[in-house]
């Protein structure tokens, strides 16, 4: 079991396998009374993000996945495992990290939820790992999801670092053509004028190993 699930008290862990649904979670009266709202775990890992502290991200995350009031939608459940995904990549268990972010990715597709954010994270932990052809075949996924996405449409710089990622990932496997053509793809993307991307948005995996 991951560590950031050990980290919850007795009376609502749960075993969380890859590959299997979340197991149903029950909770004594007095272990339900001291949980926070589902939706303060999440304020506070967006507090957590925004200040860089991405162990607490992954301590908050690891509560909400594990929340009885876990909402049963598929784009909030495939959106908690995707940012638990990601907290985990940043401070470098790269194994539990590609486990959550595949399972975000089985829940966005099950339930038809937008699928950038998920292919865009699985490419970037590639990247982080050297697996360079995993993550080209990720981003190779991306172009026809971006005319789609709200968030791609809204992000022009996160479609920009993703080409740039991408563009890695090929110059890696000995395709410069084709990791130039991402990088012009880049610059298109980078020529829109857009907001500064919010801090956290890009995931800097691998940044906070512990010591």
């Amino acid at each position: 079991m991951n560590r950031y699930l050990r980290i919850l008290p007795p009376a609502f862990v749960s075993c969380v396998c890859a590959g299997s649904a979340l197991a149903a979670l029950l909770f004594p009266p007095a272990a339900a009374a001291a949980l926070l709202e589902f939706d303060e775990y999440l304020q506070r890992a967006e507090a957590a993000r925004t200040r860089g502290d991405w162990e607490s991200v992954a301590n908050q995350f690891a509560q909400a996945i594990n929340h009885p009031d876990l909402p049963g939608d598929g784009a909030t459940r495939s959106m908690v495992n995707l940012e638990y995904g990601r907290a985990l990549g940043v401070i470098c268990q790269f194994g539990e990290s590609e486990k959550f972010l595949l399972r975000a990715k089985d829940i966005a597709e099950k339930s038809a939820a937008p699928m950038f954010s998920v292919r865009y994270e699985l490419g970037a932990l590639s990247v982080a790992e050297k697996k360079y052809a995993e993550a080209s075949t990720y981003f190779s996924q991306l172009p026809p999801l971006i005319a789609q996405d709200m968030r791609a449409r809204s992000t022009p710089l996160l479609v920009a670092d993703a080409y740039e990622k991408w563009a890695v990932a090929l110059a890696a496997l000995g395709r410069p053509d084709e990791a130039a053509a991402r990088r012009a793809e880049a610059g298109k993307a980078r020529e829109i004028r857009a907001r500064p991307l919010p801090p956290g948005t890009v995931t800097p995996y691998g940044a906070q190993c512990p010591k």
